[in-house]
């Protein structure tokens, strides 16, 4: 056990998911977010949209319910260059909240840009205050969680979303959306999650080291969710992808059992995350015929069986989107050092530079 926690501590991306817990921390007792919340506070907004890419637009997906719960406002996720080409009618009483980790997104710097001759307010959250995107926007939230080198982006996916609720959240009650009562509940609920994370990668760094075995050969993926955790799914898929370089797509569950079933086989591995709601029995379901009629190799997230991974998720449908990603995210590296890929390495250090979607 010891050889394997300086494993943890000297991989980076490992080392990264155990510190999401202390970043939010973190970013609740710096409240660098708070500075922007009175400024928009002073505005009164009929629509907000959210756009990012990537990790970044995973978090605003799992963002975005709370966002437009406290702040009684339609909330729209959109992804930068869908703004930019397809968005024709655009309220201008309305912001635009840009997500960059790195605040050098060329399309998502578009989209503000855009946003910004529609006379929208905006706003950009991102952990480098001197990135380009900084001086694209009316006001910058600092991403304040600390260094994260890897490409496989976790604490990152954590904190943004983690920002953008607190945001929403300081915004709400200084309108008066939301006393000052139901500002501290909330922020206990996100507490509640994050602070249980490395209590969650420990479990599921167990469960791997007494299962890995049954990932020795896998080498197409499968991740299936629905509501509150969606964006677990997307994000999970994207982690699972970016660690182990193979065949990995993710699905929501209704949309994967109108046609995706076909091509499932004793070679594909699916990780179906098991909220409880009212879509859970069915997931149970699928995951059943999934593994008796088509031989897949099928894992629950939390599971029921013996054998299977376990924990007490706390359920919470306006933040469970980040505990849910966890076991995906400590699963995705741990896998991939299974079959020896240093995903901590890029494929491509030039790629952004090659492909125009950095600004330098």
């Amino acid at each position: 056990m010891i050889n394997h926690m300086e494993q943890i501590s000297s991989d980076a991306m490992l080392k990264y998911v155990y510190e999401s817990r202390d970043a939010i921390r973190l970013i609740i007792h710096h409240a660098l977010y708070v500075a922007c919340a009175e400024k928009l506070a002073e505005r009164s907004f009929r629509r907000i949209y959210l756009v990012g890419s990537g990790t970044s637009y995973h978090a605003c997906i799992g963002a975005a319910k709370l966002v437009q719960t406290v702040m009684g406002i339609e909330t729209t996720c959109s992804y930068p260059m869908e703004f930019v080409d397809n968005m024709d009618v655009i309220d201008s009483n309305a912001l635009l909240i840009g997500v960059s980790q790195a605040g050098r997104s060329a399309s998502t710097i578009q989209a503000l840009d855009k946003a910004k001759k529609h006379q929208l307010v905006t706003c950009a959250i991102t952990a480098d205050m001197n990135a380009p995107i900084c001086d694209h926007v009316d006001l910058v939230v600092p991403l304040d969680i600390g260094e994260e080198t890897v490409g496989p982006k976790t604490k990152g996916y954590i904190g943004s979303i983690a920002v953008l609720d607190l945001l929403a959240i300081e915004i709400a009650q200084r309108l008066g959306k939301i006393n000052i009562e139901t500002k501290s509940q909330l922020i206990q609920r996100l507490l509640k999650i994050t602070d249980s994370i490395t209590e969650i990668a420990d479990a599921t760094e167990m469960w791997f080291q007494n299962n890995q075995q049954l990932f020795k050969d896998a080498k197409r993926f499968i991740v299936i969710g629905y509501g509150p955790i969606m964006s677990s799914m997307l994000e999970g898929s994207l982690k699972m992808l970016e660690a182990n370089r193979c065949s990995v797509t993710g699905y929501e569950l209704e949309e994967f059992m109108h046609g995706i079933y076909h091509s499932i086989d004793s070679d594909t591995w699916i990780f179906g995350l098991g909220y409880p709601s009212r879509h859970y029995e069915r997931m149970v379901r699928m995951m059943k015929y999934l593994e008796e009629e088509k031989e897949a190799q099928v894992f629950m997230i939390p599971s029921q069986r013996p054998n299977g991974f376990h924990w007490d998720f706390v359920n919470d449908d306006m933040f469970s989107s980040m505990e849910y990603t966890v076991p995906l995210q400590v699963l995705a590296r741990e896998i991939s050092l299974l079959h020896g890929i240093d995903c901590t390495k890029s494929a491509d250090p030039d790629f952004h530079k090659k492909m125009q979607s950095y600004i330098y």
